[in-house]
């Protein structure tokens, strides 16, 4: 595997290496049966399976070289793609949760996901910033990436928690309220 060499491109931008994720060679054989099942359901997707079993391997191989994620003391760190490559730094005071999830296929191979998320994520679009599938102790990778957020938080880092109005602002934003409720009282003696 090829991540040390390329987690050591940029070292210590983000702070110390705490973790570094190491990714299960099956997921060479889940990534191509999911494809395949994807191409299946097309209808000119079947037309590429053929293609599509005879690169798999190759392919599989080169993503999990390329595939790369650690955890510093300020940042987790994502890099993984083939053709599309994906380098994400999600600082740890932005992360607001970090799950684990899994489906048949994944089950099947006994590989689990690791999805980060961020605030600032919402609606039917959005999509976590830090999604991996294969990494081998998903479940100890969450839980150092939790441990060095809270640890962040505590040391000076800013909150993702919305701050407190500064003094004075109380005023204004009374005010602001009445005026708001004014014009509703009219609008509803215009309609009623």
């Amino acid at each position: 595997m090829n991540t040390q060499v390329e987690s050591q491109a940029a070292p210590h931008i983000t702070g110390e290496t705490v973790y570094e994720a190491k990714f299960d060679p099956r997921l060479i054989g889940y990534s191509a049966w999911l494809i395949s099942l994807f191409l299946a359901v097309t209808v000119v997707g079947v037309l590429l399976i053929p293609f599509w079993l005879a690169v798999s391997g190759w392919y599989g191989r080169e993503f999990l070289r390329r595939a790369s994620a650690r955890v510093t003391t300020q940042a987790v760190e994502i890099r993984k793609g083939v053709f599309f490559r994906k380098e994400a730094t999600i600082p740890l005071n932005r992360i607001t949760d970090v799950r684990l999830h899994d489906d048949p296929l994944m089950r099947h191979f006994g590989l689990r996901g690791l999805r980060v998320e961020t605030a600032g994520q919402s609606g039917p679009q959005a999509g976590s910033e830090g999604d991996l599938v294969g990494v081998i102790d998903a479940v100890e990778m969450r839980n150092t990436i939790l441990l060095q957020r809270q640890q962040a938080l505590d040391s000076g880092g800013e909150s993702t928690a919305p701050k407190a109005a500064p003094e004075g602002s109380t005023h204004v934003l009374t005010e602001i309220r009445d005026i708001l409720a004014r014009i509703e009282e009219r609008l509803q003696s215009r309609d009623g």
